[in-house]
């Protein structure tokens, strides 16, 4: 059965849009995250039947200021988006809170994800990335993360105007001719990218408000991957007549990006930052397969889904732990593994399938993408494994220092792991993680653009 297209256009966009602006009325609290939650496991089962079922090589004529489309990536983006955040929230819907301000998160992001021309995706960008402005600001915290987005801002509206001189302005971007692409739409075209990604030091602001925004209002800007989809519509389909010069820069860059990431959260003692700082050094290193050939391109894509399922499974195991024990006590190990066995052994293996560990997803994404990097230029594919390399000490000792070692407390060990019925969806997504490192032949035959 054929899903038809006004209705696959409209029903993600209304059923998180109507609850956001509602939310501006009424205190969203505990009395909306279940259907938060429920509406993000309902969208996110129903991507994956557009993905698994829909016929991608239907071509739309229709060109309008507001174009929300579909093609493959987008819809992968979208699933994991939505699928994430409920593998990351449903175990803990007992026992947070979510901000009105996150519902406009989950709107914008999914309008991100379908946009198909730069009227639409700035309108979706602005709308989900200065909705914390006035709180940041008015705390004194936010004065790097102005400046950065108030300069992506700018370069939005250039490359708009360079797009309406060229007669393309409401052109889908996936349709834009190779002749579009010279040097001041690369140059724009960067700055977007690796300030909508992560990469340092376009996020720097990072340090501003990874105390202060809850993990999982942040990591819903980041699990959008609004970087990889404008990568793969803008410049992946001309990386074969890109100049040397600018790949090796935006390589170089995400492997920096990446090392210097891994440094920030092996130095850093606050463990909710040193997370952040181990999730964004992982996320840095997607791009970098993008940018060296197609082979190593299908492993980037491949590890976005890695990332995405692993690192929220990880944020919300950690928040969980954290209403039981507070990470403010002067201590170099807490031993919460005595406390929770369970929840310990899958923090464990969710981390081992994001650095590579062998029978783990990352173990095929990394071979895919250093193959392809060593190929293009061995120097960058040995920057690449250095950064894999720090990811890894820092996962160990992230693990290390949350679960092993004497516990602090001085009372009797008790169990306080989740119910079954709560890890499931963590179960669930190890499984699919675990498949993808044993049996890779059956995610890798469904990667195209």
């Amino acid at each position: 059965m054929k899903v038809s297209f006004g209705f696959f256009e409209f029903f993600p966009l209304l059923s998180t849009f109507i609850p956001a602006f509602l939310s501006i009325f009424y205190d969203s609290g505990r009395k909306w995250q279940d259907y938060v939650i429920a509406i993000l496991g309902i969208t996110f089962l129903f991507f994956t039947y557009i993905f698994f079922t829909e016929d991608f090589n239907t071509v739309h004529s229709v060109h309008s200021l507001f174009d929300i489309r579909y093609n493959k990536i987008s819809i992968f983006i979208a699933l994991l988006y939505s699928g994430s955040l409920f593998v990351g929230l449903f175990p803990l819907r007992s026992s947070i809170s979510l901000s009105s301000s996150f519902l406009f998160y989950i709107a914008g992001g999914l309008g991100i994800i379908l946009a198909n021309n730069l009227p639409t995706f700035f309108f979706f960008w602005t709308f989900q990335r200065f909705i914390p402005m006035k709180k940041f600001l008015k705390e004194g915290r936010g004065g790097t993360y102005f400046f950065q987005h108030l300069m992506t801002l700018l370069c939005f509206l250039g490359l708009m105007i360079y797009a309406h001189s060229e007669d393309l302005f409401i052109t889908p971007m996936t349709d834009y001719p190779a002749s579009f692409f010279k040097w001041p739409v690369l140059l724009l075209s960067f700055i977007i990218i690796y300030q909508s990604h992560g990469i340092f030091p376009f996020h720097s602001w990072v340090h501003d408000m990874v105390g202060t925004i809850p993990w999982y209002e942040f990591s819903a800007i980041f699990l959008c991957r609004s970087g990889v989809l404008l990568f793969v519509q803008l410049l992946l389909p001309t990386l074969k007549y890109d100049p040397d010069f600018f790949k090796i820069l935006l390589l170089s860059l995400s492997i920096f990006s990446s090392v210097y990431w891994s440094l920030r959260g092996i130095l850093e003692s606050h463990l909710n930052k040193k997370t952040t700082y181990f999730y964004i050094a992982q996320a840095s290193l997607l791009l970098t397969g993008m940018q060296a050939d197609f082979t190593a391109a299908r492993g980037s894509y491949l590890h976005m889904l890695v990332i995405s399922i692993a690192g929220t499974g990880i944020f919300s195991i950690l928040n969980y732990v954290q209403n039981s024990y507070s990470f403010k006590r002067k201590s170099q190990f807490y031993g919460l593994s005595l406390y929770f066995p369970k929840l310990s052994t899958l923090f464990c293996l969710f981390g081992l399938c994001v650095i590579g560990v062998p029978l783990g997803a990352s173990f095929v994404v990394e071979d895919l993408v250093i193959t392809g990097l060593l190929e293009y230029h061995q120097y960058l594919g040995l920057g690449h494994i250095l950064a894999t390399c720090l990811n890894g000490i820092l996962f160990f000792l992230l693990f290390s220092q949350i679960f092993l070692g004497p516990t602090p407390f001085g009372d009797a060990p008790v169990n306080k792991d989740m119910k079954l019925l709560q890890m499931v969806p963590y179960l669930m997504a190890l499984i699919i993680l675990l498949l993808i490192g044993i049996i890779p032949g059956l995610f890798l035959e469904k990667i195209s653009w």
